[in-house]
């Protein structure tokens, strides 16, 4: 049998997985970072970030309603008032219409194929020699930290009943890492891929701008349950790092589901006014209401070789599929910032005015 220290990449972490399962929950020195880091612009954005999240969370759920109703992070309706209105179906309909504007920003030769993102919820393509990603995969599980990623090892419908052999594990690559992570998918990723990328995020957005986890995740877990992330349009992805097939949770996205406003918000409505606190922030849906929308749009489930590449907008409904496997599932995800409709809409609106005028300097030169 080979030894964990003969093996890179993903044959190390399913050897070490299988022999000894402990190494993935043990706590790592936090990685330093340097001071100039510390510092950054985006720094300073994260401790603002952090008091807006303060304020949200002590103000009175009637004031939450009335002043961040275009916050991504306002997931539901906070009182019962409004969850018998139009209100959270008025505002996503308000998302879709900002989000689509990013694609105004975008060359008419590929209009067709963006539409076809932004209205399908994904975009999906395929990465060779991810081999090469080996040694900041090895790298990663050294400095960073576990987290969980909001992958519970329960369903959210108020039991709390601990799933027996569920694990999920996330570490965060350094921003270094991110950048060399970057630097490859560049040179596999079609010229067009900022596009796509925009129309999933609602907003004009590039490759690098993701940031990256390595994911480890083994049995079921709260992301098995079909849910949305939140009313407001969200790019999250990942690159299967094994061959992917049925049995080994693949990605699973109903087609569509982001699109129709009043659906998603009848759920999260029924949610709030049946008191399901843990199913009205991403809203989930089960039983019949689930059957329903299997029917109605078509459940898209990724499989295939390491390397498939999938990209979606996770305000539609989405799910971990089911995992009957003796090895983990292991990704590298991705994650876009996320923004309010206010912000998506100066953005989108400045991208195209910025990108008109550059077609107009063009033509004149």
């Amino acid at each position: 049998m080979s030894k964990s220290t003969d093996l890179t990449g993903i044959e190390k972490i399913e050897h070490m997985f299988a022999n000894n399962i402990s190494f993935l929950n043990d706590k790592k020195a936090a990685h330093k970072k340097p001071i100039t880091s510390k510092l950054k612009i985006k720094k300073i954005f994260s401790v603002l970030s952090f008091f807006h999240k303060k304020i949200y969370r002590f103000l009175p759920n009637i004031l939450k309603d009335i002043f961040f109703w275009a916050w991504v992070s306002h997931k539901s309706p906070a009182t019962k008032i409004f969850a018998k209105t139009r209100y959270d179906e008025l505002r996503t309909k308000l998302d879709i219409k900002a989000s689509s504007i990013v694609m105004k920003a975008s060359p008419a030769e590929i209009s067709n194929q963006l539409e076809d993102t932004f209205y399908s919820g994904f975009f999906s393509t395929t990465i060779s020699s991810i081999s090469e990603l080996n040694p900041l995969i090895d790298s990663v599980l050294d400095y960073a930290k576990p987290t969980h990623a909001g992958a519970r090892p329960y369903f959210k419908d108020g039991n709390n009943k601990k799933i027996e052999g569920s694990f999920s594990a996330y570490y965060e690559f350094s921003d270094a890492d991110s950048k060399k992570i970057t630097l490859f998918l560049n040179d596999y990723l079609e010229k067009d891929f900022n596009h796509h990328l925009s129309a999933l995020a609602g907003y004009k957005c590039e490759l690098k701008d993701i940031s990256y986890s390595l994911g480890i995740v083994f049995g079921e877990n709260s992301n098995s349950e079909m849910h949305q992330d939140t009313f407001s349009s969200i790019a999250k992805g990942f690159i299967y790092l094994q061959d992917m097939d049925d049995k080994s949770s693949p990605f699973q996205y109903l087609e569509g589901s982001y699109q129709d406003a009043p659906f998603r918000s009848m759920q999260t409505n029924q949610a709030v006014l049946n008191d399901d606190l843990y199913s009205s922030g991403s809203t989930r849906i089960r039983g019949k209401v689930l059957e329903h929308a299997i029917e109605k749009y078509n459940l898209q489930t990724f499989v295939g070789s390491r390397g498939l590449f999938v990209i979606a907008n996770t305000a539609g409904y989405h799910r971990k599929g089911e995992h009957n496997s003796m090895t983990p599932r292991i990704t590298l995800n991705f994650e876009i910032q996320r923004k309010g409709i206010v912000s998506k809409f100066i953005r989108n609106l400045s991208s195209v005015i910025k990108f008109h005028a550059k077609k107009i300097f063009n033509l004149s030169g």
